[in-house]
């Protein structure tokens, strides 16, 4: 491997010129989560199809993307990428090559797209949140940039600080946490604004042979060990009693610190998980950054919940039921409504 690299890398006069081999490296970790950042990470997706989906159902279409500006929608079936069935996995059988051919069933007609590779701009996901039922607040957290900065001027963490403290206002008492499409990204805005639904204290900690590193949350603050990494700016929610009934919805789309987020959660006596498998890439990335913007992501730790069981792979749910994205958090959805009957039980 290191043979490679150095053949790959041989000719390079500039930070650019060694993407190939720091890419061929980061390939053969094979742990799946190291990977490179490109300068302009921040700004725009280069090169994507922009669709994320799961034995071949797509579960979400990156806006200004080619699928999207296709007409593909959640709940669609791919059928065949390049003539090829798709697996089981998220985003299994989507190639690498420029353009593609894709057999679709699209609400009830199939259609075949070609689809060429083109850069998109970044979206920043908005957390949301509404009352689902009486009684019980609904909060959805997507992933999270490396720059919480949201259009508006707000931030993520005050963001989802006002939805919870909002969601109590007008009356809940139990909570739905729907992190079917948290994709990761920076988990330390994400637990400082749910931070409450969580609990005070010790959540869990990235383990490294007899090292420990433990996360907490505490009055709006979410640090790694002693040291507060986001702090949200106004009054939070007080942290919900243990036995507050909170529903966490998970999916194979649930990754990284998504992954983290609801490992925030286990051990919890008044918690329980709906859903499918997470995505199992529950390791924790360290920053290298490179001269010209660029920053290698390399896994350097693993991830376990405040009990101390560390996770080498996916999170299970306790109760299994399969996504149907096409309902995403309509009245039809089948994970949401057990979730809810569960906490009209609870």
């Amino acid at each position: 491997m290191t043979a490679q690299c150095e053949t790959l890398a041989a000719h390079a006069r500039t930070t650019a010129e060694t993407y190939p081999a720091l890419r061929h490296a980061l390939q053969a970790l094979g742990d799946s989560h190291s990977h490179l950042r490109l300068p302009d990470a921040g700004q725009r997706q280069r090169g994507v199809i922009g669709l994320y989906f799961v034995g071949g159902v797509i579960a979400q279409v990156i806006p200004g993307s080619p699928a999207d500006l296709a007409g593909l929608r959640p709940g669609d079936l791919i059928e065949a990428i390049n003539g090829r069935v798709v697996g089981p996995g998220v985003n299994d059988g989507l190639l690498p090559d420029a353009t593609l051919t894709f057999d679709v069933r699209a609400r009830g007609q199939r259609r075949r797209l070609s689809l060429t590779r083109a850069d998109a701009p970044l979206s920043s996901p908005v957390p949301e949140g509404r009352l689902i039922a009486p009684g019980v607040g609904l909060v959805t957290l997507p992933e999270c940039g490396l720059d919480p900065a949201l259009p508006g001027g707000s931030t993520y963490q005050e963001a989802v600080r006002r939805l919870l403290l909002g969601l109590a206002g007008g009356g809940a008492g139990r909570w739905v946490l729907d992190l079917r499409l948290n994709l990761g990204g920076n988990m330390w805005p994400m637990l400082a604004g749910v931070g409450p639904l969580a609990g005070t204290g010790e959540l869990g900690a990235f383990v490294r042979d007899r090292e420990r590193w433990p996360w907490r949350y505490a009055d709006g603050a979410a640090s790694i060990g002693d040291e507060v990494l986001c702090q949200t700016e106004g009054p939070s929610l007080p942290s919900l009693a243990e036995d507050v009934p909170v529903a966490v919805l998970i999916s194979p789309l649930t990754a990284s610190s998504g992954e983290i987020i609801t490992l925030s959660f286990l051990g919890r006596p008044g918690t329980r998980l709906f859903g499918e498998a997470t995505r199992g890439l529950t390791t924790s990335n360290s920053l290298y950054e490179l001269s010209d913007g660029a920053a290698l992501l390399i896994a350097t730790a693993h991830d376990a919940d405040r009990s101390g069981r560390v996770f080498n792979g996916a999170i299970e749910p306790e109760v299994l039921i399969a996504t149907n994205w096409a309902e995403f958090q309509t009245a039809a959805d089948p994970v949401l409504n057990v979730a809810l009957t569960w906490l009209a039980e609870a």
